[in-house]
């Protein structure tokens, strides 16, 4: 829903069944409804990316695209998980056991899901166009204060942070 501007779609299996002669003979039209403002959309997404391009998701990272997405894992790091979006597609991918088992890290200790998901999406996202999925004109720089996590004031002295907010 974040990756679609707000609107969430019913699943489906399959668009349409033509028969030989390039009839349409069955349709399977998706019922989508509007679930979240532009606000809500903007500010999520901009978390989302700033999760891949500074945070724990940082393997998911495809040059030349904008990437958003989540990682997860469990307790005992039994499962993994990373969900992530650019402008033309979205997948999720899951790490893990039927029978739930500590998935333990050898040479690389990123996330297993990430670098799966980044395998599957890098390949598909060569030749196309970067997409940005933050209305950054709907957002404002603001300065936080360090210490009370409020708007700064004066006597923040140099424990100030400047982020954007959906304002």
């Amino acid at each position: 829903t974040f990756a679609n501007n707000g609107v969430i779609r019913e699943g489906r299996t399959f668009t349409k069944v033509y028969n030989s002669k390039g009839e349409v003979i069955l349709s399977n039209a998706q019922d989508s409804e509007p679930i979240l403002s532009h606000k809500a959309v903007t500010y999520m997404n901009y978390c989302l990316e700033n999760v891949v391009n500074a945070g724990t998701g940082t393997a998911a990272k495809i040059s030349g695209q904008v990437v958003a997405g989540k990682t997860g894992s469990t307790t005992s790091n039994k499962d993994r998980w990373f969900c992530g979006f650019t402008g033309h597609y979205t997948a999720a991918v899951w790490c893990g056991y039927d029978t739930p088992e500590e998935i333990n890290l050898v040479g690389n200790y990123s996330n297993p899901a990430q670098r799966l998901w980044f395998k599957v999406m890098n390949p598909i996202h060569e030749d196309l166009s970067d997409v940005s999925l933050v209305d950054y004109y709907a957002m404002s720089r603001v300065d936080i204060c360090l210490d009370t996590g409020m708007v700064a004031t004066k006597a923040c002295k140099n424990d100030i942070r400047t982020d954007l907010f959906n304002l």
